[in-house]
């Protein structure tokens, strides 16, 4: 089958500037140049009122639970009705995204008529509403009294959320695409999707927009004067509990103020945590700029992703391309990217102390850190392109429609 009679509408939640979002339009935009005839479907394609009324709606039920944690956790009862659409009318195949902030509702894949592809870009599709589980199992067995509720019932939310989604996905053969070996690890765990159909395709990143800046005036260009070697830590949301920021700040207390300045970049709720610790730092914000967050990795000696679960590390693979070596936790989905001492450091799970320990190993020397840098590049140029990730969809969209 000719790549340009396949037709695929992308299902896409969530705003234009989150990273599941960003993630999406890249694997379509790669796809497009592929030779698939690639659609988009999102929030724009609703009014602004009914996208904000879904939103509240999807909220709603979790006002059930006055002393919820403060974490991200979906419900999928409300959505966005596309059945009607010329764009979902014209598709052969729908690849269902990142789906929520109520622009999803479960149940309308039982009306869906063509087949489907679900890209994972984090726990939700097989938990009881939450985006990341955290220290919670209940989404391997049966999930009820939530901690992220904190409910003490075993039918709760949760458990309502979970037994909707095995409802919804059987007999439907939906193929689920995961983007990392820890992903399809929690998948096959997950008691919604252990009998599903379940692969990794390793993500693709903008090669040509991460390289390493040569500027020597980087610093002054961010107003940042300091002789001091720079750690670099940032995120969307850094602070999210999934992010594992208490982790960094932990490693904070083992590390020397004299030799080290702080570079922040992302959205934080507080920084009262990080001027306990005595580090000249400055918080660069939420930064949408792809030039400025290529020159920001450029700038850093290392860059710390403390995660301690995650879809896929994007911040990672574009420190790499940068040249910029990686001291990250281990058991994590970074385990596909980064290799301990060859691309950066591995610490053990949750031990500040030896995440300390890694990013002095990686700053003491600059020969060390340089080949280090360079083949992480290497290893993210050869691995995570976009060729190998369409090669891979395309494949599976017609393995699909000759079934």
């Amino acid at each position: 089958m000719d790549n340009k009679k396949i037709n695929v509408l992308h299902i896409v939640g969530g705003k234009i500037n989150s990273g599941a979002f960003k993630g999406a339009s890249l694997l379509i935009k790669d796809l497009n140049n592929f030779g698939i005839d690639t659609k988009i479907l999102s929030e724009k394609h609703s009014s602004i009122f009914l996208n904000h009324a879904r939103r509240i709606l999807d909220k709603t039920p979790k006002l059930l639970y006055p002393h919820r944690e403060q974490s991200s956790f979906s419900t999928g009862l409300v959505g966005y009705n596309f059945l009607n659409h010329p764009l979902y009318k014209e598709a052969d195949i729908i690849h269902l995204n990142w789906v929520n902030n109520g622009f999803f509702n479960i149940s309308m894949l039982d009306k869906i008529n063509k087949p489907i592809v679900w890209t994972i870009r984090d726990m939700w599709p097989f938990t009881g509403g939450c985006h990341y589980s955290l220290s919670c199992n209940n989404f391997e067995d049966e999930c009820g009294k939530c901690p992220q509720l904190k409910s003490k019932k075993k039918r709760d939310l949760s458990s309502l959320i979970q037994n909707r989604k095995i409802k919804y996905y059987k007999d439907k053969k939906i193929h689920f695409i995961v983007n990392s070996k820890w992903m399809y690890k929690m998948a096959r765990s997950s008691k919604v999707l252990k009998n599903e159909n379940v692969e990794v395709f390793f993500p693709s990143f903008d090669l040509e927009s991460f390289y390493r800046e040569k500027n020597e005036d980087i610093k002054k260009l961010l107003n940042i004067n300091t002789k001091k070697k720079i750690i670099l830590c940032g995120a969307q949301f850094i602070e999210a509990k999934y992010k594992g920021f208490q982790y960094f700040l932990d490693s904070l207390e083992f590390l020397d103020p004299e030799k080290y300045f702080l570079v922040f970049f992302g959205n934080f709720w507080s920084e009262k945590d990080i001027e306990k610790r005595g580090f000249e730092y400055v918080n660069l914000g939420f930064i949408n700029d792809v030039k400025k967050l290529r020159t920001i990795y450029s700038l850093a000696d290392v860059f710390v992703a403390p995660s301690i679960q995650e879809g896929f590390p994007k911040t990672v693979a574009e420190s790499l391309l940068c040249e910029t070596p990686v001291v990250y936790f281990s058991n994590t989905a970074v385990d596909d990217v980064c290799t301990h001492k060859q691309t950066g450091f591995a610490a053990k799970l949750f031990d500040g102390r030896q995440m300390a320990e890694g990013i002095n190993w990686v700053t003491e020397s600059k020969l060390r850190s340089d080949e280090l840098g360079k083949n992480g590049k290497s290893v993210v140029q050869n691995s995570f392109n976009s060729n190998l990730l369409c090669n891979k969809y395309v494949n599976l969209y017609k393995k699909i429609l000759k079934k």
